[in-house]
């Protein structure tokens, strides 16, 4: 056994044993029951002659029970013998034949004797089972009437069809398992002696099942021997699993039996090689909540790192985190070694990780010298502060006993500084945080006047990640609901990632309650993940959860979704430029960003490069990291803000959105991170002049010449449709100056109606396109819908709405599936037509030209470039 295992004590008196493991309980031999079994050996004697010269007796059992009836101490004849006599007389204990054996005869002979019994059927061999007319399978046996000589049968081997098989009774412990742990505690001479009489009756599979399972110390004869079971005979598959002895025999095995007995024989065989096993037997137990505990009492005892992965897969089982706290408290440095490296990612996995990580190091800092270095620092304990004297009264008095906090030891959670990070919240303080966190106390938020911010919402993920590392429990919610108290954009940052993943692992309740949490923060950076929540992802749910929040938030501050998006978009701390200095002491570099928002670092010479230096040993050691921290940060951002802030632009181009000359300037050209695009786009005001913004953030015509909008203009993004005639000589000055747009502009396809078109009601040039079924599907599922009046999935069309409340409607035939996705029937556009609302046929139908032009030209686009 490996010596990384710990077998519970209380678990011995069960184990299977085998020589050089854990030694069973003492057994004794009883001479009183092998008397009475040398009495039903001679009572059955008549018995065993008259089968033994049936004409259908196996020839070589015949000749063994020929010999033992006459004085030979034949194995197999003795296990003929005894096999009848359990079958035929009244009251025959099998067990005490094992007794008359040892006794009698030696160990060797009782090993062979129980090995060949077990493969012994007195009697016929039963007719295959046949479903009568009713589909029930009925066994027939014959009794009564007065028998003939030979009404028996024979004697002979089992077979697959022996349902009821007469050698049960070797299975018993009192027979197989006596004899195992005789073997096992006999001296080495007669050991070797059993087991080299015993190579001789492993004839046929179940012989082989039994000599494999009473000497495990010969590995070759379990790689030998059939996998499987036989017949109804679930026993015999436990004493395959307790004859493993290595990890090559384990693939042979789709169940394991959940017992004391068999784990803890497993863990004296194989060791930690057992893991898979263990792992087998939790994924598939039976009597979940009775056999799923003596799972999790042989794993928390095995001091290996895989044991660590195996129960973080299991976590949302019952009695699993608690079994995980135990095994990292028993083997903390496995434990470290095989968590820390899974703390760091994005998931609920890495959360529990962490926290599991977290509590160890606080309760003993020693133990990071057991892991990499640089793999746990963030969740190491920081140098100790002096307590603060001076508390605000939210955090004097005695905290109270008994709350829903109990859980969560400041001991084992980082320090809460205060503002000037040289003093911290005392123990007691930091308990009547945690009261007031679990009682979800508003007054709890007052504490950030207080404390400094990024301490306090380290704090307040490190109790996030104990609540995850101690299985989440419903009771104590609250651990993810002060997040939103006390938590910043870092706690954002964190959270978002998750609150993707939740619905899709049965967590639909905790990604809402986390929506909550972002709400609760209520950050430009909070407010911007919410928005990107809307808009990705792959559960409908949560986008639609996602955007009545956002919703409930605009109505809180009086505004539109749109004007809340506005004004939630993050500087990141950038100057009045746009740029970002980078200091690594010696060296300095600027951040600006390309027509993506992709995050450029120039050098002091004036060279771009894709990302930050790593600092090296010339640069400044407190500096530089932070330096490079603060880049690496940005871009992460920036993947999850530069795409949105550009589709939304985008958007608003094509949707008409318009701002006030003030907003316009406030929202967007003073905003140092979509200043970057503002001035990569031409805008236009509601009288018709295009201009764009320049370098200097001053505004310019399409000749360049200056152009100040006038106070009561309404300025948008200009589609290209809108420029007419200039829009050429607006597509050369950008190539002029080199100016990248963030999206397609000024090289947009545009499609104007003739004047013939404008005065139709119906546009022939697309009627007659068809389009894929998943183009056309997609469609229905963004820019443009397929819902009537009522709300429900129409498919027979495609309409868009112009800023002016009319319809563009585009008719499908034969028309989309509700849930038909990815494949179906191409869609041929029977008519387009505009109107006050959609239908199925062209209906109040309005001359084309009354369409706001961006409208149709997108809705124009969108069908040609589909149907190519």
């Amino acid at each position: 056994m490996s010596e990384t295992v710990e077998i519970p004590v209380e678990w011995h008196e069960h184990i299977h044993p085998r020589r050089g493991g854990i030694p069973g309980p003492p057994v004794s031999l009883d001479e009183g029951a092998a008397e009475r079994a040398r009495a039903w050996d001679l009572a059955a004697r008549p018995i065993a002659e008259e089968m033994g010269e049936h004409e259908r007796t196996d020839p070589e059992l015949g000749r063994a029970l020929r010999a033992w009836l006459g004085g030979e101490a034949d194995p197999a004849g003795a296990a003929a013998a005894a096999a009848v006599a359990v079958k035929y007389l009244d009251g025959v204990d099998g067990a005490a034949f094992l007794d008359a054996w040892v006794l009698d005869h030696g160990l060797a002979f009782a090993a062979c004797a129980v090995t060949e019994t077990f493969s012994i059927e007195p009697g016929p061999v039963p007719p295959p089972p046949t479903p009568m007319s009713d589909g029930v399978v009925r066994f027939v046996a014959y009794i009564g009437g007065e028998p003939s000589r030979g009404w028996r049968g024979e004697i002979r081997r089992s077979t697959h069809r022996d349902h009821f098989p007469a050698g049960e009774w070797v299975a018993q412990d009192a027979v197989v398992k006596k004899l195992r742990t005789l073997l096992a505690a006999a001296p080495g001479d007669e050991y070797d002696a059993a087991v080299a009489r015993l190579s001789r009756h492993r004839g046929d599979a179940w012989r082989q099942r039994v000599a494999a399972y009473l000497v495990p110390t010969e590995t070759a004869w379990l790689d030998g021997s059939p996998d499987g079971s036989f017949g109804s005979r679930n026993y015999d598959h436990e004493f395959l699993v307790c004859s493993l002895s290595s990890a090559a025999q384990i693939g042979r095995l789709s169940w394991v039996p959940v017992t004391p007995a068999v784990l803890g024989t497993l863990l004296d065989g194989l060791g930690t090689d057992a893991l898979p096993l263990l792992d087998l037997a939790l994924r598939h137990v039976r009597d979940r909540d009775e056999s799923r505990p003596i799972v999790l009492r042989a794993l928390v005892r095995i001091a290996d790192e895989a044991v660590f992965p195996l129960l973080l897969d299991h976590m949302g089982e019952k009695g699993v985190p608690a079994a995980l706290q135990e095994a990292a408290e028993r083997h903390p440095e496995h434990a470290l070694r095989a968590l820390a490296p899974l703390a760091g990612d994005d998931t609920t996995r890495g959360l529990q990780a962490a926290g599991t990580v977290r509590g160890l190091l606080y309760a003993r800092p020693d133990l990071a010298r057991a892991v990499p270095s640089g793999s746990v620092e963030a969740l190491l304990p920081r140098p100790a502060v002096p307590d603060s004297a001076d508390l605000p009264g939210v955090l004097t008095g005695k905290p109270a006993r008994g709350t829903k906090a109990d859980w969560a030891d400041p001991a084992l959670l980082p320090q809460i500084l205060t503002r000037g990070r040289d003093r911290a919240l005392p123990a007691s303080a930091t308990r009547r945080l945690l009261n007031l966190l679990a009682r979800k106390a508003p007054e709890a938020a007052e504490v950030r006047a207080f404390c400094d911010r990024h301490s306090l919402a380290e704090f307040s993920w490190a109790v996030f990640e104990r609540w995850q590392a101690l299985g989440a429990p419903t009771r104590h919610n609250w651990a993810l609901a002060q997040l939103g108290l006390i938590g910043d954009d870092t706690t954002v940052r964190r959270l978002s990632p998750l609150i993707k993943l939740w619905p899709g692992q049965g967590l639909t309740a905790r990604a809402a309650a986390a929506l909550d949490v972002l709400a609760a923060i209520g950050s430009d950076v909070a407010l911007t993940h919410l928005f990107e929540l809307t808009r990705r992802g792959r559960y409908k749910g949560l986008k639609a959860r996602a955007a009545r929040t956002i919703d409930e938030i605009a109505a809180a501050r009086a505004m539109t979704r749109d004007g809340l998006a506005d004004r939630a978009v993050p500087d990141f701390g950038l100057d009045e430029r746009g740029t970002l200095a980078l200091d690594y002491g010696p060296r300095r570099f600027t951040v600006t960003f390309d027509e993506q928002l992709v995050p450029l670092v120039v050098e002091a010479n004036g060279k771009v490069r894709k990302s930050a230096p790593k600092p090296g040993p010339k640069d400044d050691p407190a500096l530089a990291p932070a330096a490079h921290a603060l880049f690496t940060g940005l871009r992460k951002d920036l993947r999850t803000i530069a795409d949105q802030e550009i589709r939304r632009l985008e958007l608003a181009m094509t949707t008409r959105r318009s701002w006030t000359p003030e907003d316009f300037r406030t929202l967007f050209v003073a905003h140092p991170l979509l200043g970057h695009i503002v001035r990569r786009l031409v805008w236009t005001t509601d009288s018709g002049t295009a201009f764009r913004v320049d370098e200097g953030r001053d505004y310019a015509d399409v000749a360049d010449d200056p152009f100040a909008p006038a106070p009561d203009d309404r300025i948008s993004i200009a589609h290209p449709v809108l420029l007419g005639d200039d829009l050429r000589a607006w597509a050369e000055m950008f190539a002029d100056y080199e100016i990248l747009q963030p999206f397609e502009q000024l090289g947009r396809p545009v499609h104007r109606l003739t004047d013939d078109e404008r005065a139709a009601h119906r546009l022939a040039r697309v009627e007659g396109l068809v389009l894929p079924y998943g183009k056309a599907k997609g469609h229905s599922q963004g820019r443009w819908e397929s819902v009537d009046a009522d709300g429900e999935f129409a498919g027979g069309w495609l309409a868009r709405r112009d800023p002016a409340g009319l319809y563009v409607v585009a008719e499908l035939s034969p028309g989309l599936g509700y849930y038909m996705y990815g494949e179906g029937e191409d869609q041929k556009i029977k008519a387009l037509w505009a109107g006050p609302a959609p239908a199925r046929a062209p209906e109040d139908t309005v001359p084309l030209g009354r369409v706001d032009p961006v409208t149709m030209s997108e809705a124009v686009h969108d069908l040609v470039r589909s149907a190519s």
